[in-house]
């Protein structure tokens, strides 16, 4: 313990006991050290399931999460104040009560080589033997040099080290960022260039978790660097595009330069075979939405650029959805955690995105709001989406305004989805509903806030004025601001449409109101009877929507996340009636006849 003199209780920091570990958190607590000089810090090591385990694949014991989720329970327990990790090793999915509330450091992001034979990847002997703890290095080894022999190799950097050594190994692939911290930087033979071995998301950079609303969440939001976490989140962001559920390879770096902010990433499918990369500037203003928009660009070209619409599935843990041909109508930024979850029970899904989010052009009225937000002119901020989350994010970014800045101010979110999204910005949030509805978020509100307390809105533009008008009525200042819209999604792929119109599909599903109105829009005019299409939607507003529209509403789920959505489906998927089976079985039948009779002629 290293102690205070002002006779207040320690901050208690979870770490793993790793020799890297340790001298992180020894970095966190100088860090916090140099602004609360007299308070006094307590480390506390939490053993995790990857140290239990050094011999097991990652991706088999668990992948992102294994050496972060015992200390983030040990921080929900209230066992310690605050979880310190390896930011890369955290899932892109936290839970709302135990959000990331800095990023204070960051080492080089880069990963080196370490070779008994002191060489570059590149000049190392012909077929060499390379052993590395991750997929993802070993993709791109993979297209570096074609004639390595990969080898997995797991362990503390000092035993992977000890393992370089061997006459077994011409060399190891790991984070440089470990080795500079442990002081054993001449340990290195090349350093390989972001260009050609992209990093994983986050990596070199060290991130704390703190519990939601707590004294702890706020002390350590001052001492988060934004240098480090403006391009960590966004990093973060392009993962979580890519899914929590999805375990392909993934990696993503983000510059700073003057003319903005700079993505370098990769997806590898399961194998690793087969692998896509992305080198672009990002919107300025719109960085997350970007980055995901990237993400969800790659994960359908990994998942097969000859046949888009079909998912092979990586892993899949259930196949209860076997044979079933599912439309999914999310914008392309959005998709990707349906569809990877789809295609894991054995679905056939569909992308057909349409409708596109596009942050509000005239930021004025917004970025007024934020300023007055930063200088706790609100009590509150509720979110009901996480597409706002994202553009309200966004215009944090562009004006400097750090999630530091509003840990004085209440955040209200509408489920667990919008709270994610805000927590994956940094944003705490402190109350939930325990239903995911307007309404009771509402009606949570008009219980837990003062009387007259002053609320920012940030929503859609063409959003209901339900939640506004019952705030309203209970008196509460709200100031409602637009941050985003809805406009078609222009890019459609033509096969997929052709699917659709031939009625070679067992179901279409809905996010949103507008997602059902532009699908309408959409085939107007093309004869699709869309009376005849079973739609499963994510809540029961848009479920109506569905329903006047003419759709059969099949399934609304539980919740507006992607499980929820999924189960529904699942739910319906088992207990349709055979006489549907059959009539999708002829009617597939027909639409192959007529694809023969065409090639035929």
């Amino acid at each position: 313990m290293i102690h205070g003199d002002d006779g207040e209780p320690p901050i208690r920091f979870g770490t793993r006991g790793s020799a890297l570990a340790l001298i992180q958190t020894e970095l966190v607590a100088a860090r916090f050290r140099a602004v609360y000089p007299h308070r006094a810090i307590e480390r506390r090591i939490v053993s995790t399931e990857g140290d239990r385990d050094k011999t097991s694949p990652l991706a088999e014991i668990g992948g992102r999460g294994v050496f972060t989720n015992g200390i983030e329970s040990a921080l929900l327990r209230g066992e310690v104040d605050a979880a310190v990790h390896s930011a890369k090793d955290l899932p892109s999915t936290l839970r709302p009560a135990a959000p990331i509330v800095a990023f204070p450091d960051r080492d080089d992001p880069r990963d080196v080589l370490v070779s008994r034979h002191e060489t570059t990847l590149e000049r190392l002997p012909p077929h060499p033997v390379i052993g590395t703890s991750s997929r993802r290095r070993e993709a791109q080894i993979r297209c570096l040099r074609p004639d390595a022999q990969i080898v997995s190799i797991r362990g503390n950097i000092d035993t992977r080290l000890h393992k370089a050594e061997s006459s077994e190994l011409d060399g190891i692939v790991l984070a440089a960022a470990g080795i500079h911290r442990l002081g054993w930087n001449d340990r290195i033979s090349h350093y390989l260039p972001i260009a050609e071995m992209i990093p994983s998301p986050a990596q070199g950079a060290i991130a704390i978790q703190a519990g939601t609303g707590t004294t702890a969440a706020r002390e350590l939001a001052v001492i988060d660097d934004p240098t480090v976490s403006i391009p960590v989140c966004i990093e973060r962001a392009f993962l979580a595009a890519v899914g929590a559920g999805c375990t392909y390879p993934v990696g993503a770096y983000v510059a700073r330069s003057e003319s903005g902010f700079h993505l370098l990433a990769m997806l590898a499918n399961e194998a690793g075979d087969r692998i896509e990369f992305a080198d672009e500037m990002l919107a300025a203003g719109d960085e997350h939405d970007h980055a995901a928009e990237v993400a969800a660009r790659l994960w359908m070209a990994v998942a097969g650029a000859s046949a888009p619409t079909v998912w092979h599935g990586g892993r899949a843990l259930k196949s209860d959805l076997e044979g079933a041909r599912i439309v999914v109508t999310r914008p392309r930024r959005q998709a990707g955690p349906l569809l990877a979850a789809l295609g894991e029970r054995g679905a056939t899904p569909l992308a057909l995105p349409t409708i596109r989010i596009e942050p509000i052009a005239d930021t004025t009225t917004v970025d007024v709001a934020l300023r007055d937000a930063s200088r706790e002119a609100f009590d509150w901020i509720v979110f009901t989406s996480a597409n706002a989350v994202d553009v309200f994010a966004g215009r944090m970014d562009a004006l400097e305004v750090r999630a530091g800045h509003l840990t004085n101010v209440c955040i209200a979110a509408v489920g667990d989805a919008t709270a994610a999204a805000a927590a994956a910005v940094g944003l705490t949030v402190t109350h939930l509903p325990e239903t995911a509805t307007a309404a009771d978020l509402a009606m949570d509100l008009k219980t837990i806030a003062r009387s007259g307390a002053r609320m920012l809105y940030p929503r859609s533009a063409i959003g209901r004025d339900d939640l506004l008008d019952e705030l309203r009525c209970a008196e509460f200042d709200v100031v409602a601001v637009d941050v985003y819209r809805t406009v078609p999604e222009p890019d459609i792929d033509p096969r997929v449409l052709a699917q659709v119109q031939r009625g070679d599909i067992d179901l279409v599903t809905f996010a949103s109101p507008s997602s059902v109105r532009n699908l309408i829009a959409l085939f107007a005019g093309h004869g699709v009877a869309l009376d005849t299409i079973p739609a499963v939607c994510t809540g029961p507003v848009t479920a109506q929507a569905a329903h006047d529209a003419g759709f059969s509403v099949a399934a609304i789920g539980d919740g507006p996340g992607v499980s929820a959505l999924v189960e529904a489906i699942a739910r319906y998927w088992r207990g349709r009636p055979e006489s549907r089976v059959l009539r999708n079985v002829h009617r597939r039948l027909r639409s192959d006849a007529d694809s023969r009779g065409r090639s035929a002629t």
